[in-house]
C-alpha cells in the first residue's frame, strides 16, 4: 500500500475522515428527513440533516486548525484543558439540560456542549505530557501511578453522575490503557481493575434501565420471542439483513422510519447496512480500519514520546466507539448509547474528535521517510528515558 507511505499519512488521514463526514451528510439525511416527516417534527422535516451539516462543517474547520496549531501549543496548556473539563463536568451537573433521565449537555443557546467528550480528549492531552514529564517515575505507586489513577478517578465519577455509564467506561479504558502504554507496573493496573470492578457492578446495576438492557440483551441472545422489550436492536439487526450484498439504494431505507427510532444517531450503522448492503458496510469498516492502521504507523516511527501517546490515546478512543457502536446495532453487545465517531448525527463527539484527528495529522504532516526506525516497542515501555 504505497499510499501508506510515511510522508503521506496526514493526508492519507485527513482523506479518510473527509470521506466519513461526506458520507454521513447523506446517510444522516436519508434517515432523518422521512423520520422527522412522520412525527411532524416542527413541520420542518431537513431541520436535523441542516443542524448536522452545520456541526460537520464546525468540526471540519476545527480539525483545520488543529492540525495547524503547534504541537507546543498543545503540550503547554495540557493542564488548562483538563481544569476546563473539569469545570464543565461539574457545570453540567448543576445548569445542565436534562434529556431522557439523564444531564449530560449544557444548552449555550447556539449549540449543547457535552462536557464528556471535552474531558476525554483532555485527559488523553493531559496524560501524554504528565508521562513525557514524569518518565520512569509513572513506574512508582505514589508519585507517578496514583495521580494519574486520581484523574481517571475524577472524570469518571462526574460522568457516571450524570448518569453515563458507557462513556465513563470508556474514560476509565482509554486512561488505563494510556498509562499502561507509558510504562505503569502491569500489577498496579491489574489491582486498580480488580479494586473497581465490584464498584462498577453496583453502579451498572443500580439503575432500573441500565439493568434493563442487560437483561433484554440476554434475552435477545437467547430467546426467538418477538416481544423483544428492546426492538430498536432486533429491527437493526432486520435492517442490515434486508441490505443484502449490494444495499437497496441510498435513501430507500424501509426501516429509518418507525423501526428503529432516530436511526441517525447511534444506530446509523444498521441504515449503512440496509442502503449500501454488506459491501459498503464492510467498506465503512475497512476506512475505520486503515485509520486505525494509519495511527499504528505513526506510533511505530514517531521519537516523541508526547506524539506518541496522543496518536496512541486518540486511535484507542476512536477504537472503543467503532466496536462498542457497531457491536450494539448487530445485537452482540448491550445498548450503550455511544456515537459512531464521524457518521452518527454530532455536536460534540463529532467536534471532539475532530480536534483529535487534527492534532494527528499535525504529527504526521512532520514525519518524513528518513525518520523511519526499526520497529520498537509500541510505546517504549521500559528504557525509553534512560541516558
Amino acid at each position: 500500500m504505497r499510499f501508506l507511505r510515511i510522508e503521506n499519512l496526514h493526508v492519507v488521514l485527513y482523506i479518510f475522515v473527509l470521506s466519513l463526514m461526506i458520507l454521513s451528510l447523506a446517510l444522516v439525511y436519508s434517515a432523518s428527513v422521512r423520520y422527522s416527516e412522520v412525527i411532524g417534527l416542527k413541520n420542518d422535516p431537513h431541520e436535523l440533516a441542516m443542524k448536522h451539516a452545520a456541526k460537520t462543517v464546525f468540526a471540519l474547520i476545527l480539525l483545520v486548525i488543529a492540525s495547524k496549531l503547534p504541537l507546543r501549543f498543545w503540550k503547554d496548556f495540557t493542564h488548562i484543558f483538563m481544569m476546563i473539563a473539569v469545570g464543565l463536568l461539574i457545570a453540567v451537573l448543576i445548569i445542565g439540560e436534562k434529556k431522557k433521565g439523564a444531564i449530560r449537555s449544557i444548552d449555550f443557546k447556539m449549540f449543547e456542549l457535552q462536557p464528556s467528550f471535552v474531558a476525554l480528549y483532555a485527559m488523553i492531552f493531559h496524560f501524554a505530557r504528565l508521562i513525557e514529564k514524569k518518565g520512569e517515575r509513572i513506574k512508582e505507586f505514589k508519585t507517578g501511578y496514583l495521580p494519574m489513577l486520581s484523574w481517571i478517578g475524577v472524570i469518571a465519577i462526574l460522568v457516571f453522575l450524570q448518569p453515563n455509564f458507557s462513556q465513563g467506561l470508556i474514560i476509565i479504558m482509554v486512561g488505563l490503557s494510556m498509562v499502561y502504554l507509558g510504562g505503569a507496573s502491569l500489577k498496579h493496573l491489574l489491582s486498580t481493575i480488580l479494586a473497581s470492578a465490584p464498584f462498577l457492578l453496583v453502579y451498572l446495576f443500580s439503575a432500573e434501565y441500565r439493568y434493563q438492557r442487560i437483561l433484554t440483551f440476554f434475552e435477545r441472545i437467547f430467546s426467538q420471542s418477538l416481544t423483544d422489550p428492546d426492538p430498536q436492536v432486533r429491527y437493526s439487526i432486520y435492517a442490515i439483513g434486508s441490505g443484502g450484498l449490494f444495499g437497496v439504494g441510498i435513501g430507500n431505507s424501509r426501516f429509518r422510519e418507525l423501526f428503529i427510532p432516530e436511526s441517525y444517531g447511534d444506530f446509523i450503522f444498521a441504515i449503512v447496512g440496509e442502503e449500501f448492503g454488506f459491501i459498503g458496510s464492510v467498506g465503512i469498516l475497512l476506512i475505520y480500519l486503515l485509520i486505525f492502521f494509519t495511527g499504528f504507523l505513526m506510533i511505530r516511527k514517531l521519537n516523541d514520546v508526547f506524539s506518541k501517546l496522543v496518536t496512541a490515546g486518540t486511535i484507542i478512543a476512536l477504537l472503543f466507539y467503532v466496536f462498542a457502536n457497531t457491536l450494539v446495532v448487530v445485537g452482540v453487545f448491550p445498548t450503550t448509547g455511544l456515537p459512531l465517531p464521524f457518521l452518527s448525527y454530532g455536536g460534540s463527539a463529532t467536534v471532539m474528535h475532530a480536534i483529535g484527528i487534527g492534532v494527528l495529522i499535525n504529527i504526521a504532516s512532520n514525519l518524513k521517510s528518513s525518520n523511519q526506525t526499526e520497529m520498537e516497542p509500541l510505546i517504549y515501555r521500559s528504557k525509553v528515558y534512560e541516558g
